[in-house]
């Protein structure tokens, strides 16, 4: 029996968000973290790669995500990730995985 990956986004909701508070804070963290999810379990391994993979699958993401602004560029995508905490990833992204464990 395959595990079943889980819905990422509860696991993540309460990951802080390192960007300032300002009119120019475009896209949602929850949509950045599930285009970059989504990107690298489909085999991207890049920036350029994921941007890419987001403006392939707009119509696909527009089912589960927001995205009020659009897709977000390789740099913000690059700038967020480069800035969250890695521990708090970690421990997010294991109890994601874990979860889908068989007991």
């Amino acid at each position: 029996m395959r595990p079943k990956l889980l819905d990422p986004r509860p696991y993540f909701a309460d990951l802080a968000d390192p960007r300032r508070e300002t009119r120019n804070k475009l896209h949602p963290l929850q949509d950045i973290l599930m285009i970059v999810r989504c990107a690298v379990l489909s085999g991207v391994e890049d920036w350029v790669g994921m941007e890419a993979f987001a403006e392939e699958k707009a119509m696909w993401l527009r089912g589960f995500l927001d995205r009020p602004n659009g897709i977000p560029s390789r740099d913000t995508v690059s700038d967020v990730l480069g800035r969250i905490d890695p521990v708090a990833f970690r421990a997010a992204f294991t109890a994601w995985a874990t979860a889908a464990l068989p007991n």
